[in-house]
C-alpha cells in the first residue's frame, strides 16, 4: 500500500466505517494511519532541501513517533522536541518510547510544554541545523495542497449519499481535507459531525474550506471543553471487534453511542494510527542523550539513551 491507495470501507455490524488506520506502509506492527499518509506525503515533497526532521509535540501524541518513523525511512536524522516533562516521563510513556525506537533524539527543551514557547525553540534548533519542522497536525501553512489533497482522494470511495458522517477533529486538518473531498467528488453527507478532542477550530476549518470553494455547515461537538475531560486520559471502546484509539476515536465511539443517532444510518471515519501503542508496536529500549555531556557519558554506561 502507498499513501495514494484508498483505503477500504467496511460495513460493521451496521455502522460504515472508513479504515484509515489501514494504511500501514511500513508494515504491520507500525505506525499507521491517515495523519502517518500525510507525513509521508509532506516529507517527500521537501525532503531534497533539508538534511533533517524536528518535531515538537505533546508528550502524548504520536505526531512523534510518525516523524521518526518517516524520517527514518528516508534515512534523516530526527529530534523530537518536548516541554513541561521529565526524563523519566518520556522513558516511561509509550509515544516517546515509540520514537526513540524509531532512532529519534529527544529534546527536552522547556519548562513549559506550551505550543508557542515549543514552537520558537524548534525555530531555533532547526536552524542550526538545516532541519524542516513537522509542525501541529503536521503543517498546513505553506503545503496545504499537499495535505488537504492527501486527505480529500480518500474520500472517493465513500457512500455517495450520507445521512450522518462522524469524526474525529482535533488539528482539525484532516476534517478540512476531508471535507474538500465530499465536495469534490460529489458526495453527499446530510450532517457531517465533528467530535473535537482539542481546542476550537472552526475559525480554521471555515476559513480554509473558503479558500477551496467547500465551505459547508457542520456540528461540531465540543469533548475537550466539558467537564471532566482530559486528553491525556485514554478511553476504550471498541465496535463490532475494532479497537479503537483510545485517545481520539474511542472517545468519538462513546459521544457517538450517546447521541441516539442510528448506525444503520451513520459513517464513521476511523483516521487515528494504532488503537493501543504499547500493545501493538514492540517498543524497544529508550535511548537518551542529555545536554551535559559528562552526565550524557555517564547515563551512556548504564544504558543506550536518547536524551539532549
Amino acid at each position: 500500500m502507498n499513501e495514494y491507495s484508498l483505503t477500504p470501507v467496511q460495513e460493521v455490524d451496521g455502522l460504515h466505517i472508513k479504515r484509515d488506520d489501514l494504511y500501514a506502509p511500513f508494515g504491520p506492527g507500525e505506525v499507521n494511519g491517515g495523519k502517518l499518509r500525510q507525513c509521508v506525503m509532506l516529507v517527500n515533497s521537501v525532503k531534497k532541501d533539508y538534511k533533517s526532521l524536528l518535531t515538537y509535540c505533546s508528550i502524548h501524541s504520536p505526531q512523534a513517533p510518525i516523524t521518526a518513523a518517516v524520517a527514518r525511512a528516508n534515512g534523516m536524522p530526527c529530534r523530537i522536541v518536548y516541554g513541561g516533562t521529565t526524563r523519566e516521563s518520556v522513558a516511561a510513556l509509550p509515544m516517546p518510547r515509540l520514537a526513540m525506537k524509531y532512532g529519534a533524539s529527544i529534546v527536552l527543551a522547556a519548562r513549559s510544554g506550551r505550543h508557542s514557547i515549543l514552537h520558537a525553540r524548534a525555530k531555533e534548533l532547526a536552524a542550526q541545523e538545516n532541519s524542516f519542522i513537522v509542525q501541529y497536525g503536521i503543517n498546513i501553512i505553506g503545503y496545504g495542497d499537499t495535505l488537504l489533497t492527501a486527505v480529500a482522494a480518500q474520500t472517493e470511495n465513500l457512500p455517495d449519499d450520507i445521512e450522518n458522517l462522524v469524526m474525529t477533529c482535533g488539528s482539525g486538518i484532516t476534517a478540512t481535507g476531508v471535507m474538500i473531498g465530499l465536495h469534490r467528488y460529489g458526495k453527499r453527507v446530510k450532517r457531517m459531525h465533528l467530535v473535537a478532542t482539542a481546542p476550537d477550530r472552526r475559525g480554521f476549518i471555515h476559513e480554509t474550506l473558503k479558500k477551496y470553494g467547500a465551505d459547508r455547515e457542520f456540528e461540531y461537538h465540543d469533548l475537550f471543553h466539558s467537564p471532566g475531560f482530559v486528553y491525556e486520559k485514554s478511553a476504550a471502546a471498541t465496535w463490532g471487534g475494532i479497537r479503537l484509539h483510545p485517545h481520539y476515536e474511542a472517545k468519538t465511539m462513546q459521544w457517538f453511542r450517546s447521541s441516539g443517532i442510528a448506525p444503520e444510518s451513520t459513517c464513521l471515519l476511523y483516521t487515528s494510527d494504532a488503537a493501543d501503542e504499547e500493545d501493538s508496536v514492540d517498543l524497544g529500549g529508550p535511548r537518551i542523550t542529555k545536554k551535559k555531556k559528562n552526565e550524557y557519558k555517564k547515563k551512556r554506561k548504564r544504558k543506550k539513551h536518547n536524551y539532549i
